[in-house]
């Protein structure tokens, strides 16, 4: 059974996340179907989207793939990056339509998209503090393309969802509705409107806001210090200790070990 469904329709391809069963968590089996129904994509627009009426767009990064041994699965070789990288990269505007929730790395994935909109009651949280993981240079700078940094702040370090509504995502969702069926309707119309425009113009406009909104350049002793920080977190007991509470359900102990 496909995990994803894709559909084409003059210009517009809607790609559908369909694996419930996982909460259509990042995994690499939803992955090795997602990321080439993005990058092979041959349209104007694209709409990312769950199944009508989930609780869940995405649980985020499969905590089932990440590696216990140190290492940084949010590396430049990472599924969850590469996507996160291929809707960036696109040349075409890619729609999120988001209901339920959207946690951790599907948070990220649907902040850089290039337009989001979302059921009023969806939810958005970035949680790596809650399993003791540090984050990449660049998924902290998508953040702060989409969100103002004290938004960025608090999601950050509270791991709190936010709702699609809340007067701190007015600048970032730009359109809510309050039904499933009103998702579906308000997406196809921004989809086929950026369908109807110049796909030369448009695509040489989504590269120079991604320029401009790119993170600043590193130096390479910043460089190297950032990821002396992220191994020390990755090898840490407390990243242990983050997946173990969350495959056991209860609340971690982090000692900053």
């Amino acid at each position: 059974m496909s995990l994803v469904i894709v559909n084409d329709v003059a210009g517009v391809r809607t790609v559908t996340l369909a694996h419930q069963e996982r909460r259509n968590a990042l995994g690499n089996a939803l992955l090795s179907e997602l990321l080439p129904a993005v990058e092979d994509a041959d349209c104007r627009a694209l709409i990312l989207r769950a199944e009508a009426g989930v609780s869940t767009w995405s649980a985020g990064h499969d905590v089932d793939d990440l590696p216990v041994d140190g290492s940084d699965p949010l590396a430049w070789t990472s599924p969850v990056e590469h996507l996160v990288r291929a809707v960036r990269a696109a040349p075409f505007p890619v729609i999120a339509a988001v209901e339920g929730g959207a946690w951790g790395a599907a948070c990220n994935l649907a902040f850089a998209c290039d337009i989001i909109v979302a059921t009023r009651s969806a939810q958005f949280a970035i949680t790596p503090a809650k399993l003791g993981v540090p984050y990449h240079s660049e998924g902290v700078a998508q953040f702060l393309a989409a969100v103002s940094a004290p938004v960025a702040r608090a999601m950050f370090f509270t791991a709190e969802p936010m709702r699609a509504d809340s007067a701190q995502l007015a600048d970032t969702v730009m359109v809510l509705v309050d039904t499933s069926d009103e998702l579906t309707q308000e997406s196809e119309r921004l989809a086929e409107r950026i369908a109807s425009l110049a796909p030369l113009s448009i695509r040489a406009i989504k590269a120079e806001i991604n320029a401009l909104t790119d993170a600043r350049p590193l130096t390479a002793d910043s460089f190297e210090q950032l990821t002396s920080l992220r191994r020390q977190a990755w090898s840490s007991s407390d990243f242990r200790e983050g997946l173990a509470a969350f495959r056991e359900r209860r609340a971690p102990e982090f000692t900053g070990e």
